[in-house]
């Protein structure tokens, strides 16, 4: 995140907030610390206290004020004069921005946006109003309208989902999260982003243009993925980079089918596969790894019962992994 104070001034100089943007002064207000908020204001609103009503959308007056109203109970005559209170224009320019900001936080939870969470045990399928599909993973959200807007389709995204997106040529599907943007048509693809780590995009079907986020520098900003590409987002040098991503998308692909299906695999890749799908520590020994694997496993199956197949097929044995919490597959004859 850029300056917060810098980032500010760029807020409130639009007349209109994207969803992220929305999205990030909802957090910033939630967190209770206004000193940058004061400071911009003493300091764009030097020149004259006037200036300060400007902020307030002349659209949204009325409502800002009754909801100004209600927060600090205060009736109309007395809101009229609160500005006498203050001595100094720059200590009367910081509460009208502030009464503006908490006037900003309450539209923007009546706008009536459903964040839908996904559990710590379990993942989570969501529809959303145009009939697209997401799956999200554990510990991951969206946010999304109700009605999508006339002129895109936009959601805020945190974590990791798959997308499944129906086809509107004249309504682009906008995923924004803190890192990076993805613009798609129609197509089905996986999302991942998390705070300080690589973000990424992999592409199953479709295509699909990721940017990162809007006045951060970067070398390339931009990259237009078909099926089976990746992009790369490195926080920490900026980069956006095209990978293959193929490996990745048969995972997905498979995953979203709903079973897992191997013909002659290294048992390291179906272990991965667990690993990755059931988010617990699957691993290999040494004679155990090279193995291959002929059979498959639906995803509505627990671990346990995968394991238990491979076990069998191979004639090996399974391990609890008590200080990783996880599985080790060891011995096995392999054909």
């Amino acid at each position: 995140m850029p300056n917060r104070k810098e980032y500010l001034k760029q807020l409130l100089s639009k007349d209109q907030w994207t969803a992220t943007e929305q999205e990030w002064m909802v957090e910033y207000l939630d967190a209770n610390d206004f000193s940058e908020l004061e400071t911009v204001a003493a300091e764009y609103f030097e020149a004259d206290l006037l200036t300060a009503k400007h902020i307030l959308d002349k659209r949204l007056s009325d409502r800002m004020l009754n909801n100004i109203h209600q927060r600090i109970g205060v009736t109309d005559s007395s809101f009229k004069g609160i500005f006498r209170l203050f001595k100094h224009k720059a200590a009367a320019a910081a509460a009208v921005l502030l009464l503006a900001g908490a006037a900003w936080y309450m539209l923007l939870h009546d706008r009536v946006k459903q964040k839908v969470f996904a559990t710590t045990s379990e993942r989570q399928t969501v529809k959303l109003p145009d009939g697209s599909v997401v799956h999200l993973e554990k510990g991951s959200s969206i946010t999304y309208p109700e009605v999508f807007d006339k002129k895109n389709r936009e959601v805020i995204l945190k974590g990791e989902a798959f997308f499944e997106i129906n086809h509107d040529a004249k309504h682009p599907f906008i995923i924004s999260s803190s890192l990076i943007n993805t613009t798609v048509l129609g197509t089905s693809f996986n999302m991942e982003v998390h705070e300080g780590n690589a973000a990424r995009v992999v592409v199953v079907s479709g295509m699909v243009q990721v940017n990162t986020r809007e006045g951060k520098p970067h070398k390339n900003g931009q990259l237009v993925l078909t099926a089976n590409k990746s992009a790369v987002y490195n926080p920490a040098s900026q980069d956006l980079l095209l990978q293959d991503g193929t490996e990745d998308a048969i995972f997905f692909a498979q995953k979203m089918s709903g079973k897992f299906i191997y013909r002659g695999d290294p048992l390291s890749k179906v272990a991965t596969d667990l690993q990755r799908y059931y988010n617990v520590p699957v691993i290999t020994d040494q004679k155990s790894a090279q193995c291959r694997f002929y059979g498959s496993f639906n995803t509505v199956d627990d671990l346990e019962k995968a394991l238990a197949l491979i076990a069998f097929s191979l004639d090996a044995r399974v391990k609890k992994d008590n200080i990783n919490k996880g599985y080790i597959i060891v011995g096995g004859n392999c054909r």
